[in-house]
C-alpha cells in the first residue's frame, strides 16, 4: 500500500510539473480593447457632448476599438508592435487611433534601455530612455491568462493613472505590453481603469526570438520619457480631458 501511495504521489508531481512551462523566449500575441464610448464621453467637453452632432454619432459607434499587438521576446530583448485594427466601422472624423496607439518599443534587458516609436498627431517622437523603475504593489490573487497562472500587481504612472497587471513567473522575461515592466515575470494582461482599455494576451508560441522585419523610424524627435511628459504638458495644457488622455496615452 505504501508503494503504491508513492508512486500515485509521485505521478501527480510528475504531471504538475510537466504543466507548468518555464520559458524565456516567444512570441506573444495582445488584443487590446478600448471601451470607446466611455472613453469619449470622458474626453469631450460638456459642449461637445450636448450637441446634436454627437448624439448623433456617438449612437453609431462600435462599444469597442479592438487592436492586436505582437510582443517578440527572449531574455536579452523584446520587440512589441502593432499589427491590425479590427474592422469597427468608426467614422474617421472621430479619429479612433489616437495619438501613441500604434507604438513600436524595443527594449534592451541587458543594457536596461528602451526605444519606443511614437506618432502624437503631426510629430514621430523617439523615446530613448533607461527601463522603467515603476514601483509595483504585489497582489494575492491569481488569474489565468493565455494557460499561465498570473498574479495581479499594481502600480501608477503620472502620479495617478492606476495600472493593473497579471504577470507570469513562467515566462521568465521582466517585460510586457508597451514600456510597462519591471515584474518577477511577463506580463500577460494589463488595464488602465481611466483609458478605459486592456491589454490581454490570447496566445503565447514558444518559439525562437526573430527580429520583426518592421520599418524602423530614422527621423523622429529624440527625447526622455521626462521630456515628452514636459513638453505635451505644455502643448496640450488648454486641451481638457483629450489633452490629458493623450498625454497618459504617450506615457505607456
Amino acid at each position: 500500500m505504501k508503494k503504491i501511495l508513492l508512486m500515485l504521489m509521485l505521478s501527480l508531481t510528475a504531471g504538475t510539473t510537466a504543466r507548468a512551462q518555464y520559458i524565456s523566449n516567444g512570441k506573444i500575441e495582445f488584443e487590446r480593447k478600448t471601451n470607446l464610448r466611455m472613453s469619449l464621453n470622458y474626453e469631450m467637453t460638456d459642449e461637445q457632448k450636448n450637441s446634436d452632432w454627437f448624439k448623433l454619432m456617438i449612437d453609431k459607434l462600435p462599444q469597442h476599438l479592438i487592436s492586436t499587438f505582437t510582443l517578440d521576446f527572449d531574455q536579452d530583448h523584446s520587440v512589441y508592435w502593432f499589427v491590425k485594427d479590427a474592422e469597427s466601422g468608426m467614422p474617421m472624423m472621430f479619429g479612433g487611433k489616437g495619438p501613441a496607439r500604434e507604438n513600436i518599443v524595443r527594449t534592451d534587458f541587458k543594457e536596461n534601455n528602451f526605444v519606443a516609436e511614437k506618432k502624437i498627431y503631426e510629430t514621430n517622437f523617439l523615446v530613448t530612455d533607461s527601463t522603467r523603475k515603476l514601483k509595483w504593489k504585489i497582489e494575492d490573487e491569481i488569474r489565468v491568462i493565455a494557460g499561465y497562472p498570473c498574479r495581479k500587481a499594481v502600480t501608477t504612472i503620472c502620479d495617478s493613472v492606476v495600472i493593473v497587471a497579471f504577470y507570469t513567473d513562467q515566462i521568465m522575461v521582466s517585460g510586457g505590453p508597451e514600456s510597462i515592466n519591471g515584474l518577477p515575470g511577463m506580463i500577460l494582461g494589463m488595464a488602465v481603469p481611466r483609458l478605459y482599455t486592456t491589454w490581454f494576451a490570447t496566445k503565447v508560441d514558444l518559439v525562437e526570438f526573430e527580429e520583426p522585419k518592421l520599418k524602423e523610424s530614422k527621423k523622429g524627435k529624440k527625447v526622455t520619457y521626462s521630456e515628452l511628459e514636459s513638453e505635451l504638458s505644455k502643448s496640450l495644457k488648454d486641451w481638457g480631458n483629450y489633452g490629458i488622455t493623450t498625454i497618459w496615452w504617450a506615457m505607456l
